[in-house]
């Protein structure tokens, strides 16, 4: 599979009060077409900073700087915001966290859907309403037809995001990106929007960028994963590859607390990561998960090196080694 987004080098600086504050800190990862990759990491990692850097909406006073943005070989950072504006809804769709505050509650579902294939495809009314109760259908949402007649508030929160699938979907963008969209919603619709997305992401061949905080998600529906720690990716792997073998001691972290069936018992304490993430505002040196780290050196003291493993996953960290590496030894 090509490359459809390639990120070098992406920065995102917020001024604060206390100083600037470095959100997103140089991350480096490609999106193929048609591929999941899931980013995932703590609340404050830089996940949603990082996808809102991709959109262009990143709040008036952030500074964002990359070595190259590229979107099917377009650089995102020096195109004009009426080009942008094209690029947004029609080639790149974005499902956000809470659709209650995505969409608008003053238009009816349909106004919405069909504005959304209107304003970047040449399609009737007709053509824009039939597309649009396609897309509800698909998305599991009953009665598609007399939905579009409704506003955002007569909708329970699994139907509103099943709608803001849809509108992704309206133009058959070739890349989405997902801001924890399951967050919000009770654990049994957020299986069935977890396997929606999967589903229609193979049908209509779309790359997803899916943004979370839950390894759990991750292991059901990612084919790549980057794992996200103070605004840097500190491991990038194939799903099965990361869960067999995490290299990065947060990786690993975070599988050690999650429960296993037949092992963690009933009532017992689970794990957790000891310490806290340090402040990213002013300078930031060497590994930033140094002072959480069962495994700290001093070479941690500098920044760590990317090692790449094998040809498709790469740490962030001093203590890794490439397996031929070990091989040999």
């Amino acid at each position: 599979m090509s490359v459809l987004l390639d990120v070098k080098n992406l920065r995102v600086d917020l001024p604060t009060e206390r100083g600037l504050l470095h959100a997103v800190r140089g991350i480096d990862f490609q999106v193929r077409r048609g591929e999941m990759l899931c980013l995932v990491g703590e609340s404050g990692c830089g996940k949603s900073m990082t996808s809102l850097a991709l959109m262009g909406l990143l709040p008036r006073k952030a500074q964002r700087s990359a070595e190259h943005i590229r979107f099917d070989g377009v650089d995102l950072q020096h195109l004009p915001e009426r080009e942008m504006n094209a690029l947004r809804g029609a080639r790149m769709a974005m499902i956000f966290q809470e659709p209650m505050t995505s969409l608008n509650p003053s238009y009816t579902l349909g106004d919405q859907l069909c504005e959304a294939l209107r304003a970047h495809r040449p399609a009737t009314a007709a053509q824009a309403r039939e597309r649009a109760v396609y897309l509800l259908e698909r998305a599991g949402v009953p009665q598609a037809a007399d939905r579009l007649r409704q506003y955002p508030h007569q909708l329970s929160g699994g139907l509103r995001q099943r709608v803001m699938i849809a509108m992704a979907l309206m133009c058959g963008p070739d890349l989405i990106i997902a801001d924890e969209p399951t967050t919000a919603l009770d654990v049994t619709i957020q299986a069935q929007i977890l396997r929606l997305i999967r589903e229609l992401q193979r049908e209509f061949g779309t790359a997803v960028v899916f943004i979370t905080h839950d390894l759990g998600v991750v292991a059901r529906i990612a084919d790549r994963v980057a794992v996200m720690y103070a605004g840097e990716i500190v491991e990038t792997a194939p799903v099965a590859e990361l869960f067999a073998h995490p290299s990065h001691p947060y990786t690993r972290g975070l599988l050690s607390c999650i429960p296993v069936r037949g092992k963690t018992l009933p009532g017992s304490r689970l794990q957790s990561i000891p310490g806290v993430v340090p402040s990213l505002i002013g300078p930031v040196s060497g590994c930033a998960f140094a002072n959480r780290c069962t495994e700290v050196r001093e070479a941690c003291a500098q920044t760590p090196p990317q090692v790449w493993l094998d040809a498709q996953h790469a740490v962030r960290c001093v203590a890794a080694q490439p397996s031929h590496l070990e091989a040999a030894a």
